[in-house]
């Protein structure tokens, strides 16, 4: 007769409290009526503009491509820097941690918040997590500048703004200083203690930063093909001549809409700025009112969609686990 060793019990996982359920399902109704709200209003701008527009829509699954590619390139990135002042995280979990807390932009602050609490679920300490979401926005944000400081030789704003063609060269030269490695731990090291927060833990080689600042970057190349082929669906024509400058236009709007905190996920600011840049573009003029909430909306969309894939994959990796812990009669 065979001895069989006992199966040891597993016991059940604590039940989750029920106000915390309750808080996490009213806040998912939170963000979705805000996201309804938005999605409303931008349409109704289209409708209120009055003009005669046949938008084509082979060109706009070319924007949907371009901005699912922006979110893996951040989660590419994302990992890369957790990697470099933590643990890289597992690429399953990547979908998860990089697409679901940016559903939380359209609540001030929301973003933030929810990057650092899915971080602390990893077990990364708070001030490290905080300071990996501040690295990664960082560097988008400086990237950002870097693209969109040419727009000061743009024949409009030099028109209007003849002096600011001088200050393009010390804004790209002083933004180039702040991404090196020493100096932006700097930066981000008096945020951390504006904060209050525990300083970053080490200041990683210029080789893992590469990775990151090439991802922040071309981040910005394919936001500019988005609003690319927007233009192209609602214009007719081929905009791609006018490349560069849609990704400057691209980089400014998303730019400043970040920095403007008031503004969820930087809505009004960066159509505001989208709208000035369009509209004095060859072939685009006042269709400009029609390309810029199509931007939002689309942005909105694709916002959902990559953040309910990494609920899904959450979901599965879970059940996965369970599966895998349960035990074997």
């Amino acid at each position: 007769m065979t001895d069989f060793a006992p199966v040891p019990i597993v016991p059940a996982p604590l039940k989750k409290r029920g106000w915390l359920a309750y808080l996490k399902l009213a806040l998912l109704v939170l963000v979705l009526a805000l996201v309804t709200r938005v999605l409303i209003k931008q349409w109704r701008q289209i409708a209120d503009t009055g003009l005669d527009v046949h938008v084509q829509l082979l060109p706009l699954v070319g924007t949907a491509l371009m901005l699912m590619a922006v979110a893996v390139i951040q989660a590419i990135s994302y990992r890369t820097l957790l990697g470099a002042y933590a643990t890289a995280p597992a690429w399953r979990a990547m979908p998860t941690i990089a697409w679901v807390p940016p559903m939380g932009k359209y609540i001030p602050g929301g973003a933030v918040v929810a990057a650092v609490a899915m971080l602390r679920r990893l077990s990364i300490p708070v001030g490290v997590a905080v300071a990996v979401v501040l690295v990664q926005d960082g560097l988008a944000q400086l990237a950002g500048l870097i693209v969109s400081a040419p727009l000061l030789w743009w024949q409009p704003v030099a028109e209007r703004v003849p002096w600011a063609k001088w200050l393009a060269f010390p804004a790209i030269i002083a933004a180039v200083v702040c991404l090196w490695p020493s100096v932006f731990a700097a930066i981000i090291n008096a945020l951390l203690k504006f904060l209050k927060r525990s300083p970053l833990p080490r200041t990683p080689a210029m080789a893992k930063y590469l990775v990151p600042m090439l991802c922040a970057f071309f981040q910005w190349v394919l936001h500019g093909a988005a609003l690319g082929f927007i233009v192209q669906s609602v214009t007719g024509h081929s905009p791609w001549g006018h490349f560069p400058l849609l990704m400057s236009f691209a980089a400014l709007s998303q730019t400043l809409g970040y920095l403007a905190f008031f503004a969820p996920g930087g809505l009004g600011v960066r159509e505001a700025v989208l709208l000035a840049c369009l509209t004095p573009l060859s072939g685009v003029g006042p269709l400009a009112a029609v390309i810029v909430p199509i931007r939002a909306v689309s942005q909105v969309l694709i916002d959902l969609l990559m953040g309910t894939i990494g609920l899904s994959l959450a979901r599965a990796t879970r059940a996965a686990r369970t599966v895998d812990s349960s035990p074997v009669e």
